[in-house]
């Protein structure tokens, strides 16, 4: 929902939802529409009555993002990849003729068990550097000299108590006190808010500063019905993450960000792909893994074994993978026999409450039935 102030918005706020559903086209989910101030404030009753002149509303997504890029990683390593956590590159390694054939890299789990780190050392035809804000460090292991291309933006989210928000309608302020955008969002039975966007430094790991928090809390608390005071304690949660927004290095005007992704390759062969959005992963995985095919001058080929993705041993994949791209076809683990009513079945069949059924599978998709397999029965039914 987006509150609209002023009669004059109205038709401003409109003509931009509209487009929306435009881009989104046969995407989308539900066409936008507008909503009168008593509807307005029956679909939203925390939201602020005065000066409301009405609401605009639309559809987006969301997602659980670390679910998300576990499910990535794990559907790469079904499909033959090799995925090895907690290893840190150090070094690049090159020939004589400067090409890049290597990584030196260590186990980091050994050093947090307070032992020495192992180091060795991986060969590889070609290196794919897509580490986000650290993009950067491992262009310079490449070449010291380099300009820097990512332009680090801290983004800080809070979570705060369910009834802050209704549990199927959101709020979004297109422009803050300072110009930003900030959402209120209902996540999992409580409220998401946020976000910032301010440069800041790169760190291993980022933390909310107080600052931030007091300002999300601050914006959130001008939309808000005034006897609902937000108050600090409120926060239950708070995180900061770190976009990494690239600057294009063959623009004359090294200030400009790019809002999309960008890919290069250094002379010594090492493929950078930087920037990006989660919607958007796919599409920049293709392009970098076609660039890589010309650069390092592999081959694709079919994959004969095809192993089973599905957490059903009703569907398989449809997705023919006969060594062409399939990014657009290939579903990620637990996708395949997802529904939404599979909570249902879970209840039937596990006894489960509801809440958690819906939990399972809304985090592991057709796994939720592996996950509940692994749970103790109580010999008690539900309901």
């Amino acid at each position: 929902m987006i509150p609209v102030q002023k009669w004059w918005q109205a038709p401003y706020f409109w003509a931009g939802t509209k487009f929306y559903d435009f881009l989104a086209g046969a995407e989308g989910i539900e066409s936008s529409y507008f909503l009168t101030k008593s509807r307005a404030l029956d679909a939203f009753p925390m939201l602020k009555k005065e000066n409301l002149f009405g609401a605009l509303v639309y559809y987006d997504g969301a997602h659980n993002d670390s679910r998300m890029n576990v499910s990535i990683a794990m559907t790469a390593a079904l499909y033959g990849a090799t995925v090895v956590n907690h290893i840190e590159v150090t070094s690049l390694e090159k020939d004589a003729n400067g090409k890049l054939i290597g990584a030196r890299v260590k186990d980091r789990v050994q050093e947090k068990n307070g032992e020495k780190a192992q180091e060795f050392s991986i060969k590889a035809r070609g290196i794919i550097n897509a580490t986000g804000p650290f993009t950067d460090a491992v262009r310079k292991m490449d070449e010291p000299g380099v300009p820097e291309i990512v332009a680090p933006s801290s983004g800080v989210h809070v979570i705060l108590p369910g009834y802050y928000s209704p549990s199927k309608m959101g709020l979004i302020d297109p422009k803050t006190s300072d110009g930003r955008v900030i959402f209120f969002l209902p996540w999992q039975g409580n409220t998401i808010a946020g976000t910032t966007d301010a440069p800041t430094a790169i760190s291993q790991n980022p933390i909310a500063g107080e600052e931030e928090i007091n300002w999300i809390l601050s914006e959130i608390q001008a939309y808000l019905a005034p006897d609902l005071n937000v108050r600090r304690g409120d926060v239950l949660a708070a995180w900061s993450g770190i976009r990494p927004l690239v600057k294009d290095p063959h623009s004359k005007n090294t200030e400009s960000l790019v809002r999309n992704h960008l890919i290069t390759v250094s002379d010594s062969g090492l493929l950078t792909c930087a920037g990006g959005k989660w919607t958007t992963y796919r599409q920049m995985a293709e392009e970098a893994v076609d660039e890589a095919i010309q650069r390092y001058k592999l081959t694709a080929s079919p994959l004969l074994n095809v192993p089973r993705v599905s957490g059903s041993e009703m569907i398989d994949d449809a997705a023919p993978l006969d060594g062409k791209c399939q990014t657009h076809q290939v579903r990620l683990v637990g996708a395949h026999g997802f529904s939404n009513t599979l909570f249902i079945n879970l209840i039937q069949h596990f006894g489960l409450e509801s809440i958690v059924a819906k939990h399972l599978t809304e985090s592991y998709g057709d796994r939720a039935w592996t996950v509940a397999a692994l749970s103790a029965p109580t010999e008690q039914r539900y309901p």
